[in-house]
């Protein structure tokens, strides 16, 4: 209670009115299926279009994957037909494992864009001079329409190095026998030397390319193959030596530079004095304004050697471009230092949604010459082909690592706002028992189950019939037959309903409200239905005890493919309609949601009448949308707590029992109109 202490106006803010409840989503559906790529442990992805989807579970799987494949036609389904939030989770096999990328350093270097090398021509401009001086061994590469062409080697001539250009002179003319054209261009041609480490003073030395980094897809399956990954060094900084600050001299390891802008702790730099002079690798280990300190041994001299007029140190990073399926990741500066924001482990395991770094296989060095290289000086080339596995059952239902570490259905429990789960294609009796009794236990959504297929044969009457006994819930219902959609290659394909008509469940609750029942309507996205289900054998279907869900064609009548049932799979005549169990949820869901601020109050009058009329305005915001029955509210609904509720025993263990009735309006499944002949003005009234 506020404190009073001294003479004064005091203003308090109080909340008369009762807290509002709101009303929660119904529409949020999680999925569940086989897909080309994405993740195959929680928790689930949302998208919220099909494009979403696709760039994370990539396109359509063969019709050679079967039932199994169905997944991204059923979420192609849910966006037709008006969903817009979709939890999805891919299921993958055992045997599926990444593709795998295990690159080397050296260097690798492209001809720099628009620099064509002309055959009999001496000079080449090159994206990198690493490490190269006069005299240094080049081999040039060159591809034309597939085919590559090699040149013996060639040598840097004197003072044939300009750093600031990226030209190198040779000592002879490029010299290889051309198939096609005289001229190559940029793209088609790469250098590469033998350079392959640093020796005590941090020169270059030759020998065989060193393993750099191994990159794996993030995710299982042949589709990682496919990944194009492309490197390149980059010079991210320049500056250029004024004087040593060390004294003796024997610890001239600090260097004044004119400008210290892009210099930081543990980038490497190249020191270069010129062309004919060797080019030293160092780590910077400080920068103190414009005086950055190297790591050991000591820098001999700064001095430039002619030609070269000044002595640069250019700090030295590379970046990587990894493309798949419209998808472009781009990495302008990495390190194989731990520097944040730029080293290499971070930056691809954090952000990266196709690739990450393999921590077990990292390079022995962390210098520039264990960037990771193509072989053409660009592209890295798959060494381990990915492979794909489709799930089996088991895989399906999934396994309960924890939080984040769930797969299959079971991840699905880390998402509650979830209010319909569906598994496109599955009809296996484990993979829907799984699902029932996930929305069993978690009370919040229904399970939407599609037809079981058998090898090739269509699923007849006797067949879903069986199917539905197999369960007794009201947290289900059972769509029967199989729409037909057309695929990828433009071919008719059946597939399971259940994508479809969660979106158009969704659509519904958006446009008319979850009480209006999700039946009596047109399925977009389809071309035709697997079997034609006659009037007669719906009334097979419909009652109980089958209460299966019919879809029907009356495209004769002008009114397309339309859902013509509305029931759940339950021997409970008060719950055998699908709007009601889901309209139960939605309310349940939000009083639980709506009346948390009541917790731990004090449980008292003035409690539950601040309670009783929260819940009370929130029913008859319902009642006047048109989801509880009664002309008058008090028909619709009623709203107890007191001592009508509860007793001294449940105050003294904290017990606040409300009551809560409603009376939710259901479906007019049989329409009846009762006609007859009369005799003329026989009704008529007198005036």
């Amino acid at each position: 209670m506020a404190e009073y202490l001294a003479p004064g106006v005091f203003l308090e803010e109080v909340d008369l009115k009762p807290p509002a409840i709101e009303a929660v989503s119904t529409s949020t559906t999680g999925m569940v299926g086989h897909a080309v790529r994405g993740p195959v442990v929680g928790p689930p992805v949302l998208v919220t279009n099909m494009l979403q989807f696709r760039q994370r579970f990539g396109g359509p799987l063969p019709v050679s994957a079967g039932v199994a494949g169905e997944m991204f036609y059923a979420a192609q389904g849910f966006f037709a037909n008006g969903g817009r939030r979709l939890y999805v989770m891919r299921a993958a096999g055992n045997n599926a494992s990444e593709t795998e990328f295990e690159t080397e350093g050296g260097l690798i270097t492209r001809l720099a864009p628009g620099a064509d090398a002309a055959v009999g021509g001496t000079t080449a401009r090159l994206v990198s001079t690493l490490g190269m001086r006069d005299a240094t061994s080049l081999g040039f590469s060159f591809v034309e329409d597939g085919v590559t062409y090699n040149s013996s080697a060639m040598t840097i001539d004197g003072g044939g190095v300009d750093s600031a250009t990226g030209d190198v002179t040779l000592t002879a003319a490029i010299d290889i026998t051309p198939v096609g054209p005289t001229a190559y261009p940029a793209a088609s041609a790469w250098v590469a030397t033998d350079f392959s480490g640093l020796d005590a003073d941090g020169v270059p030395q030759t020998g065989a390319r060193p393993t750099s980094l191994t990159l794996v897809a993030s995710e299982p399956g042949a589709w990682g193959d496919d990944i194009q990954i492309t490197t390149r060094r980059v010079v991210a900084a320049r500056g250029v030596a004024d004087a040593f600050v060390g004294v003796p001299a024997a610890d001239d390891t600090r260097i004044r530079l004119l400008s210290a802008a892009g210099f930081y702790v543990n980038a490497w730099v190249q020191i270069d004095r010129g062309p004919d002079e060797d080019k030293m690798l160092r780590r910077v280990t400080a920068v103190n304004g414009n005086i950055v300190t190297l790591e050991g041994p000591a820098v001999v001299s700064i001095t430039p050697v002619a030609p070269a007029t000044e002595t640069v140190l250019t700090v030295h990073e590379f970046a990587l471009t990894a493309s798949y399926d419209g998808v472009v990741e781009t990495y302008d500066a990495l390190t194989l230092e731990d520097v944040p924001g730029k080293y290499v482990v971070d930056e691809i395991n954090q952000r990266s949604a196709l690739l990450r770094v393999d921590t077990g296989a990292l390079p022995a060095e962390n210098n520039p010459l264990f960037f990771p290289t193509g072989d053409d000086g660009l592209t890295l080339r798959p060494t381990t082909a990915g492979a794909d596995d489709a799930p089996d059952a088991a895989e399906m239902r999934g396994t309960d690592g924890g939080p984040g570490a769930r797969t299959g259905l079971r991840a699905m429990e880390e998402i509650e706002d979830i209010s319909i789960l569906v598994a496109p294609g599955w009809g296996d009796i484990s993979v829907q028992a799984a699902m029932i009794e996930q929305c069993e236990r978690m009370m919040y959504r229904v399970a939407l189950l599609d037809p079981e297929v058998t090898g090739s044969a269509i699923p007849s009457i006797s067949d879903i019939q069986a199917q539905r006994l197999r369960f007794d819930t009201k947290y289900a219902a059972v769509y029967y037959p199989r729409i037909v959609i057309r695929d990828a290659g433009d071919q008719p394909r059946a597939i399971g309903p259940s994508g479809h008509m969660a979106g158009l469940c969704a659509r519904v609750d958006n446009e008319r409200g979850v009480f209006k029942s999700p039946g009596n309507e047109v399925l977009r996205g389809l071309i035709d239905i697997e079997v034609i289900v006659t009037r007669g054998e719906h009334e097979i279907l419909n009652p109980a005890p089958n209460n299966i869900n019919v879809i029907r064609d009356f495209r004769p009548e002008g009114r397309g493919i339309r859902i013509y049932g509305a029931r759940c799979i339950t021997s409970l005549a008060d719950w055998k309609y699908l709007s009601v169990r889901r309209l139960f949820i939605a309310i349940e869901r939000s009083l639980e949601l709506g009346t948390q601020w009541a917790v731990l109050e004090p449980n008292g009058p003035r409690l539950w009448d601040r309670i009783v009329g929260s819940v009370d305005a929130f029913l008859t915001q319902q009642w006047r949308t048109g989801a509880l029955l009664g002309v008058e509210k008090d028909d619709a609904f009623y709203v107890r707590c007191g001592t009508s509720t509860m007793t001294q025993h449940n105050i003294d263990n904290g017990e606040l029992v409300m009551e809560v009735g409603i009376a939710p309006v259901k479906p007019a499944e049989f329409v009846i109109i009762r006609i007859s002949q009369t005799p003329s003005g026989s009704f008529a009234s007198e005036a």
